[in-house]
C-alpha cells in the first residue's frame, strides 16, 4: 500500500479474517471501526486454540469488550481447567450481568405491580443474572471438593478434567448430586453440600444418607445429631448471607424456562425422593438409625448394624439399647463364636436370631470353645446369656430355669464323651471354695447332681473322674431322716443319659447326695486300682449287678493287660514285686464276696493270674508260687496252665529252634514243674518240632518254611515223616531216628504209625535201589506186625498187616533185586501177611520165578540168609524159622505152579493120588483157601 493510497475497510476485514488483529486494531483505530469485531475475533480465536486450558492473560481480552450482553453469553457457555481462572471469567460475566440487570430490579422487581410486564429479553437478563449467582456458589463448593472427585474420576475413567467435572456440576440437581455422593461415599462432597446448599438439600437429608452402603463406616459422615426429643440442627455456611432478588421464589416461577424433559426429570426426582421436616422429633432419627441398622443386618453385615446402632447413640438418640444389645449378641453368635449351623450359603440376621431358641444360640456360643478358653467363654458368654434369657423370661420346655441351658449343654453327649476336660475346667471354676460371684455353677446341689450325672455316664479316665470327684462340695446340715434315695443303681435303669441321669436327681436332696458320693468314692477306688492295669470299666459297670462271665472277664482282663502279651515278654511288668502286687490286688477286689470279683472263687482268680504270669514269661517266679513253701496252687491245676501257656507259646513261634524265640520259652515254661505224663508229650512235640524244622529243614512247601502251629494242627503227622524222607536223601538209612521221630510227634507206641514209616523208609531204599536196606527194613516191619497185639481191633490189626505185606511184595517184585533167596523171603513175608484176595497176586510172582531150580540156590546161601536175619533182629521168635522153612517149601509149591498144566492130580509118597489144590494146600496152609 502506498503512502498515497488510504485504508479501507476492506483492508480492515482482510487483515481481520487472517488473524493480524494488532493490525486490524490499528486500522479500527484510524478508520473509527467498533474495535469489539476484533477483540471477539481474536476470543473466538483462543478459544478455539485453547478451549478448557485458557489462562489468565487470556481473560484480560475480555475486558476490552464493550458488548455486555456478548461477555455474558460467553462467561456462562466457557468451563476452564484452572479454578481461579474460571472464577475470573464469572467474576467478569457477573460485574456485567449486573449492569444490564440492575435498572430492571429497580424498576420492575421492586414494583411488584409492573413486574408482569417483564420482557422476554428482561427475563433472559434476571436469569442470566441467578446463572452466575449459582455458578458462583457451586464453583466455591466444588473448589472444596475437587480433590475428592479427581482420584476417583481418573480411576474410572483415566482423564480428570476440572472443566468437564465442574460443568456436570454446575448444572446438576443437588439433591440427585447428593445421592449420587453418598452412594460412593464421598463424605467431604456430601459433608460440603449439606453445609454451603443446606436450603436445597435439608429436607430430603434422611432420603440421601439412607444411600449411603451399609458397608461404610458412619463415623466418617456428618449425620443427624440429637438432644432430647429433637434433632440438631445442621451446621450451615451459605456462600452468601443475603439473597439476592432473583432468588426469590415469585421470581423465580416468573424467569424459568420450562423445559418438558427437564420438568419431567425433577417430578419424578421429587416423587421418589422423601422429604422430612427439618429439623425433625428425636423418635424419626432413632428410627431413621436402626431402619440403616436393620438394612445392613438384612444382607448378613450384622457387625454393621451394630456399629450403626452404637453411632446412633454416640450422636444422642437414646431408647434404642435393647436393639443395641440383641445386635450385639447376634455378632458375638455369628462372629465371635462361628456357630456351626452357620453354613457358607447362609447367614444369620437378627430376626433369624430372634426366632432361635435361647439353647441354639448358647450352643452357637460355645461351638467354638476350647480347654484353654472355656472358663472365659463361660463368663463372657454363656452366663451372660444366661441372664439375658432371665430377662426374656423364655423358657423352653425342657428348661426348668435358665441355669439349666448350661447344664444341658454340660450334659451333651459331645462334651462329656470327647471334651470331658472342659467339664472339669468348669465345675473346678465352681467349687465350693470359690466366692459365688465368680463361680460358674453356683448352686452346690447341681454341682453335686451335674458331677453324678457325668462320671456315672462316660468312660473317662481316671484323672478326669477324680478331678470330677474332687469338686464335689460337702453339705453341713444333712437330715438322716430324709426319705431320699441312697443307692445310684435304682437311678441308673430309668436313665440312658447323662441329662436323664441330672432329672433323676432333682429329687434327692443333700442326705441322698452324700450317700451316692461315699458310694462314689468307693468305686473311684475300685477303678483306681484297675486303671494301674490298664482295665478300666465305665462307673455305670459298678452300678449294674455283673455275671460271673463278666466278672471273669474283667479279672481276665486285668492280668492279661499287666501282663502285656505273649510276645512283648510282660512289658508291662518287669518286676516280680509287680506281680506280687497284681496278686494282692487281684484278690482284694474280690473283697469276700463283696467286691468287684466277688462272685468268682479264690482259685479261679489265681489261676487267671498264673496264666497271665506264665504267658509273659515270669516261670522263675511261677515256679516259686507253685512249687515254693507256701504252695497257693493245686498241682493238678497247676500242670494244666503250664501246659496251656506252653501250647500259646509253641502256637505262636516263628520259629522251629527249641533254644531262642517263643520255642525255647515254650520249653521253659515246661520245666517249671516236674515231668508228668502229659509235659512229656509237649516235651517230645518240642523236640520233635526242632528236629523237622530246625535241623532237617522240612518245609510246607517248596521255599515255604513249616511252622510249628502246622505241626499242631496236622491231623497226620506222618505226612511230616513222609516229607522228611522223601526231601532228605539217605534219611531211610536211619531208620532209628525216624522212629524216635514217630513217637515224638505223639503216637507213641502206636504199631500202626511205627510200620507205617518202616513201610515209607523201606519203599525209599527200594526207589534208591538199596536192595539190601529195602529187605532189612521190611523184615523189621514184619518182625513187628507178627508181634501186634491181637486184643486191637480186627481193622486196626488189619491195617498193619496191610502196610507190611504190601511194601514186602512191592520189594519182590522188583527184577533189578538178583538176590533170589531174599525175594522168595520177601514174598513169603507177604504172602504170610497178605489178605486171602491177594494171595493170588504174590503167587503170581513165582511164577516169574519158575526157571529157577531148587538146587540153583545152595543151602549155604540160604542158611547165611537165616544167620543174617538172626543177627540183625534177636527178638525174632521160633517163628521166624518156620517162615524159613516155609519159604523152602516154596521152591516145591514152585514145582507144582510151574507143573503139567493137564495134570489134575499127583501123588504123595505113598503112591496116592492127590488134586494139586490139596498140595497147596497141605503146603501153605488152609487158610490160602479159604
Amino acid at each position: 500500500m502506498t503512502d498515497t493510497e488510504k485504508p479501507t475497510t476492506r483492508d480492515f476485514l482482510i487483515h481481520l479474517n487472517k488473524g493480524n488483529f494488532q493490525a486490524a486494531i490499528d486500522l479500527a483505530n484510524e478508520l473509527e471501526l467498533d474495535k469489539d469485531l476484533v477483540y471477539k475475533a481474536q476470543w473466538t480465536k483462543r478459544i478455539l486454540e485453547r478451549g478448557p486450558q485458557l489462562q489468565s492473560k487470556d481473560i484480560e481480552l475480555l475486558n476490552l469488550i464493550q458488548d455486555d450482553a456478548w461477555i455474558t453469553n460467553q462467561c456462562l457457555e466457557i468451563c476452564v481447567n484452572q479454578p481461579e481462572v474460571q472464577q475470573q471469567i464469572l467474576t467478569i460475566g457477573e460485574s456485567r450481568i449486573q449492569t444490564l440487570t440492575i435498572p430492571i430490579i429497580k424498576e420492575k422487581l421492586e414494583n411488584k405491580q409492573v413486574v408482569q410486564d417483564l420482557t422476554p429479553k428482561e427475563k433472559t437478563l434476571l436469569r442470566c443474572r441467578w446463572f452466575f449467582i449459582k455458578y458462583m456458589d457451586r464453583l466455591n463448593t466444588f473448589k472444596k471438593i475437587w480433590s475428592s472427585l479427581s482420584s476417583t474420576m481418573h480411576q474410572e475413567t483415566g482423564n480428570a478434567s476440572f472443566a468437564t467435572a465442574y460443568a456436570q456440576f454446575r448444572d446438576s440437581n443437588l439433591i440427585a448430586q447428593a445421592i449420587e455422593f453418598a452412594r460412593s461415599e464421598n463424605h467431604v462432597a456430601l459433608d460440603a453440600i449439606f453445609m454451603h446448599h443446606g436450603s436445597d438439600v435439608l429436607e430430603q437429608r434422611l432420603f440421601i444418607l439412607s444411600q449411603i452402603p451399609e458397608t461404610a463406616d458412619p463415623s466418617r459422615f456428618d449425620l443427624p445429631h440429637v438432644t432430647h426429643d429433637h434433632e440438631d440442627t445442621w451446621l450451615e455456611d451459605p456462600w452468601r448471607k443475603e439473597q439476592d432478588p432473583v432468588e426469590q421464589d415469585w421470581v423465580q416461577n416468573l424467569i424459568r424456562l420450562q423445559v418438558p424433559e427437564e420438568t419431567e426429570y425433577l417430578d419424578r426426582l421429587k416423587g421418589g425422593i422423601e422429604a422430612t421436616t427439618y429439623p425433625t422429633s428425636a423418635s424419626v432419627i432413632a428410627d431413621w438409625y436402626m431402619d440403616r441398622a436393620n438394612a445392613a443386618d438384612r444382607i448378613g453385615l450384622s457387625s454393621n448394624a451394630l456399629e450403626i446402632s452404637r453411632y446412633a447413640q454416640v450422636m444422642g438418640v437414646t431408647g434404642i439399647d435393647k436393639q443395641v444389645s440383641e445386635y450385639e449378641w447376634l455378632c458375638k453368635y455369628v462372629y465371635v463364636a462361628n456357630p456351626k449351623s452357620q453354613q457358607e450359603e447362609s447367614y444369620i440376621d437378627l430376626e433369624k436370631f430372634q426366632n432361635m431358641s435361647n439353647y441354639e444360640i448358647l450352643e452357637g456360643l460355645l461351638s467354638n470353645t476350647n480347654t484353654s478358653a472355656i472358663v472365659d467363654d463361660m463368663l463372657r458368654l454363656a452366663l451372660p446369656w444366661i441372664e439375658v434369657c432371665k430377662k426374656r423370661k423364655q423358657k423352653s420346655n425342657d428348661d426348668k430355669k435358665e441355669e439349666f441351658l448350661l447344664y444341658r449343654w454340660l450334659l451333651d453327649a459331645t462334651v462329656v464323651d470327647r471334651h470331658l476336660d472342659w467339664c472339669c475346667t468348669v465345675f473346678e471354676n465352681s467349687k465350693p471354695t470359690i466366692a459365688v460371684q465368680d463361680r460358674i455353677i453356683k448352686d452346690d446341689y447341681d454341682l453335686s447332681r451335674l458331677v453324678l450325672a457325668i462320671v456315672y455316664s462316660v468312660n473317662g479316665s481316671m484323672e478326669y473322674l477324680v478331678r470330677l470327684f474332687e469338686c464335689l462340695p460337702i453339705f453341713d446340715d444333712i437330715d438322716d431322716t430324709s426319705n431320699d434315695p441312697v443307692d445310684m443303681a435304682s437311678i441308673i435303669p430309668n436313665a440312658n443319659s447323662p441329662m436323664a441321669i441330672f432329672m433323676e436327681l432333682q429329687s434327692v436332696g443333700a442326705f441322698g447326695l452324700t450317700q451316692m458320693m461315699d458310694t462314689l468314692q468307693n468305686h473311684l477306688g475300685s477303678a483306681e486300682v484297675l486303671g494301674r492295669y490298664h482295665a478300666n470299666v465305665p462307673l455305670r459297670w459298678y452300678l449294674e449287678d455283673q455275671s460271673v462271665d463278666s466278672q471273669r472277664q474283667l479279672c481276665i482282663r486285668m492280668s492279661s493287660q499287666a501282663a502285656g502279651g505273649v510276645e512283648s515278654g510282660g512289658a508291662q511288668f518287669d518286676r516280680d514285686d509287680d506281680w506280687r502286687e497284681l496278686l494282692d490286688d487281684m484278690v482284694r477286689l474280690r473283697g469276700d464276696g463283696q467286691g468287684i470279683f466277688g462272685k468268682l472263687d479264690n482259685v479261679e482268680i489265681l489261676e487267671i493270674f498264673f496264666s497271665s504270669l506264665l504267658r509273659c514269661g515270669r516261670f522263675k517266679l511261677a515256679k516259686e508260687l507253685i512249687l515254693g513253701s507256701q504252695k497257693i496252687l493245686d498241682i493238678n491245676k497247676a500242670e494244666r496252665l503250664v501246659i496251656d501257656a506252653e501250647r500259646e507259646f509253641f502256637d505262636n513261634a516263628t520259629s522251629g529252634n527249641m533254644n531262642s524265640g517263643s520255642m525255647k520259652q515254650a520249653w521253659d515254661c515246661l520245666k517249671i514243674l516236674p515231668p508228668t505224663t502229659e509235659i512229656k508229650k509237649e516235651i517230645d512235640l518240642i523236640e520233635a518240632t526242632h528236629t523237622l524244622i530246625h535241623e532237617y529243614k522240612v518245609q510246607d512247601r517248596p521255599g515255604i518254611t513249616l511252622m510249628p502251629i502246622q505241626i499242631r494242627q496236622s491231623k497226620n503227622r506222618l505226612e511230616l515223616i513222609s516229607k522228611l524222607i522223601n526231601n532228605k536223601a539217605a534219611m531211610y538209612q536211619h531208620h532209628e531216628q525216624v522212629l524216635e521221630l514217630v513217637r515224638k510227634l505223639g503216637y507213641g507206641d502206636d504199631l500202626l504209625a511205627k510200620v507205617n514209616a518202616l513201610a515209607m523208609l523201606a519203599s525209599a531204599a527200594l526207589v534208591e535201589e538199596d536192595y539190601s536196606e529195602s529187605y532189612k527194613l521190611c523184615h523189621i516191619a514184619v518182625v513187628a506186625a507178627l508181634n501186634k497185639n491181637t486184643s486191637k481191633p480186627k481193622k486196626y490189626n488189619d491195617e498193619i498187616d496191610q502196610s507190611v505185606w504190601q511194601i514186602c511184595f512191592n520189594l519182590g517184585k522188583v527184577e533189578d533185586f538178583d538176590d533170589i533167596s531174599r525175594r522168595l523171603d520177601v514174598l513169603s513175608m507177604a504172602m504170610t501177611l497178605s489178605p486171602v484176595e491177594n494171595i493170588c497176586d504174590v503167587l503170581a510172582v513165582w511164577r516169574k520165578l519158575d526157571h529157577k531150580k531148587p538146587d540153583q540156590i545152595s543151602l549155604a546161601q540160604l542158611s547165611a540168609n537165616n544167620n543174617y536175619n538172626s543177627s540183625n533182629n534177636q527178638e525174632a521168635d521160633k517163628g521166624w524159622h518156620g517162615l524159613l522153612q516155609n519159604a523152602t517149601k516154596q521152591w516145591k509149591l514152585g514145582d507144582l505152579l510151574s507143573g503139567a498144566e493137564h495134570d489134575h492130580s499127583s501123588r504123595d509118597g505113598d503112591g496116592n493120588g492127590k488134586r494139586k489144590r490139596d498140595i497147596l494146600r497141605d503146603t501153605v496152609g488152609g487158610w490160602l483157601f479159604q
